[in-house]
């Protein structure tokens, strides 16, 4: 299972900074809205990958609390992946199609996005340890599972940002 978890991991981390070196080679054409609202993408990109490596690093150590994190990690990710993932994937859309939109509206929802995903960990956080130790196998499962989704949604991002610049 460690090896799925760090191959899972991997991908994701590659699809992410995959999608961030398309971008980065616009910014420049970007207007100042859309370039904050990048910025403020591109640190919760890097919280994300920085969860995501400290999983990984946890998954290694031996223990069950430090599994425990590292799953913890990897579904926390993804939560925040959930809460930016429509901001993202308009912000994607429009910056490959070149379009100058005011992105005030998608920042703000990033943001209500952001203290959600805190209130959910914050609530959920110690049910999830419970059912660790109930059934470590399906934390397990849920965690490569988060981690798969990270992966398929920024892949697919990649995806419609070049079929967007083709066209």
């Amino acid at each position: 299972m460690e090896k799925d978890f760090k191959k899972a991991i991997e991908k994701s981390t590659k699809a992410m900074k995959e999608l961030e070196d398309k971008v980065e080679d616009i910014a420049a054409d970007l207007s100042d809205s859309a370039s904050k609202l990048w910025s403020d993408f591109k640190s919760n990109f890097a919280d994300m990958n920085s969860k995501l490596n400290k999983a990984s690093e946890d998954f290694s150590k031996a223990g069950d609390e430090t599994t425990l994190q590292a799953h913890l990690g990897a579904m926390e990710a993804r939560e925040k992946m959930e809460s930016i993932k429509d901001d993202v994937s308009d912000f994607t859309l429009k910056v490959a199609e070149s379009a100058e939109t005011v992105f005030d509206t998608a920042t703000l929802r990033a943001h209500l996005g952001k203290m959600d995903a805190e209130d959910f960990w914050e609530k959920r956080g110690k049910g999830i340890t419970e059912e660790f130790h109930a059934s470590k196998e399906s934390v397990e499962k849920l965690a490569v599972e988060a981690i798969g989704e990270i992966t398929s949604f920024f892949g697919k991002l990649v995806d419609e940002f070049n079929d967007k610049k083709k066209s």
